[in-house]
């Protein structure tokens, strides 16, 4: 096993992972992976970090101001991580891109692809040239939900989202798309 999971019900992961990375502060996450690095995931989101394990022990739930509801008794087993990579809108590595059992080096390769567009389509000169494009061409967002994969960004990040969300060219045509979609579409050419 080399993925640690997080439920977002019971740990606010989308503000605690920003502030633990930026602070280049070790975190507790449930769960015990085999090797020395591990991937994240959100469950029902998908991996969203990469961290160095540093430790691994039983304890009762750490003392950490992002855990969600009461306290429950008992111990579980714990990983240390220092986050070495956060992306929370990987294009490669979304719910359903990926398998529980895949190995670490085919999810190393995939988590490294995402920052790459190895589209054969695209060079990186076109690739830029069509961003910026993108950019010049973009209307004011008046929508925060995701064409492709129909995810309301509000949901999660409130006003945010009108800032978040991308504006794509096809060649019809320019729809709205939350950053994820936007990158896999690019990449997925």
């Amino acid at each position: 096993m080399n993925v640690l999971q997080v439920d977002p019900k019971r740990y606010d992961v989308w503000n605690a992972f920003p502030t633990y990375f930026l602070e280049q502060s070790p975190v507790y996450v449930k769960g015990s992976v085999t090797t020395p690095t591990a991937f994240i995931e959100v469950m029902g989101h998908g991996i969203v970090a990469e961290a160095e394990v540093l430790l691994e022990e039983t304890i009762e739930r750490p003392d950490d101001p992002y855990w969600l509801g009461e306290r429950q008794g008992g111990v579980a087993l714990y990983s240390l991580v220092d986050l070495l990579q956060l992306h929370f809108h990987h294009p490669l590595l979304q719910v359903g891109m990926y398998e529980g059992d895949e190995p670490y080096e085919s999810i190393r390769t995939k988590w490294n692809d995402g920052y790459h567009v190895p589209s054969s389509q695209w060079t990186k000169a076109s690739y830029e040239a069509h961003l910026f494009r993108e950019k010049l061409l973009a209307p004011k967002s008046h929508v925060t939900t995701c064409a492709s994969c129909h995810v309301n960004l509000a949901e999660r990040f409130g006003k945010e989202a009108y800032h978040l969300i991308e504006y794509h060219l096809t060649e019809e045509r320019g729809i709205w798309v939350c950053p994820t979609c936007h990158k896999a579409i690019h990449t997925l050419d």
